[in-house]
């Protein structure tokens, strides 16, 4: 349950951007170019930390770590895969309040390429861990599990409780009752709470992920 809380708030950070990254640019005055972009970097970031965490967290298992990283290797020689969602959930935070004080296309880009980054994280650590955890034997089983609850409960909490409610509330806000400017919101309001909640959150991750490692001490002092 601690990599599932992790997995839910870094997957839901996620699609809070790919679900409302249009409306982020429209509500901050950015061109409407900025949006394709935005999308396009986001992938390119979250593709690109899928293949880099996988590379470099087989290759953290092996590492000689400083004496006062012994508290992240699970009692083995290297560096437990579970302390990469600790440094996922770091960069998540710092992601989502770079954007919630966002004003300029520059800062916004810097959000967006950190937020996909985390987002690109989860998903093969989530494989990596559940088949380090639970074992091989079920492991598709247990992956669809993480898979399929973090993506179904990190989209409703965040993309749609969260977000959707503070973007309605701010149209209401800014227009009342009206439906001129078809019931859109302008301004950095319009997302700026959802920003710091998920920046929130993603700290939480870090006291889960920390837990986690310390949960699998037996798995990772094994390998």
């Amino acid at each position: 349950w601690l990599m599932a809380w992790t997995c839910v708030i870094l997957v839901g950070g996620g699609t809070v951007m790919t679900n409302n990254i249009g409306q982020m640019t429209e509500a901050l005055g950015f061109d409407a170019d900025l949006t394709p972009a935005s999308l396009a970097l986001f992938s390119a970031a979250q593709a690109a930390s899928r293949v880099i965490t996988g590379a470099v967290s087989e290759a953290a298992l092996s590492w000689n770590l400083p004496w006062f990283c012994g508290h992240l290797s699970s009692g083995g020689k290297g560096l437990a895969r579970p302390a990469f969602l600790v440094v996922a959930s770091i960069i998540s935070a710092a992601a989502h309040f770079s954007l919630a004080i966002a004003t300029t296309e520059e800062g916004f880009a810097l959000g967006v390429t950190l937020s996909g980054i985390a987002f690109g994280m989860v998903w093969p650590l989530m494989v990596l861990i559940t088949g380090e955890v639970f074992g091989t034997l079920h492991v598709g089983a247990n992956y669809m599990f993480f898979d399929g609850f973090s993506s179904a409960a990190g989209t409703l909490l965040l993309s749609k409780f969260v977000a959707q409610t503070v973007y309605d509330d701010h149209i209401n806000e800014n227009h009342g009752d009206s439906v001129d400017e078809g019931n859109k919101c302008f301004g950095t309001e319009c997302f700026q709470l959802s920003h710091f909640v998920v920046s929130l959150l993603s700290l939480t991750c870090i006291v889960s992920s920390v837990g986690l490692i310390w949960t699998t001490k037996d798995v990772y002092r094994r390998s």
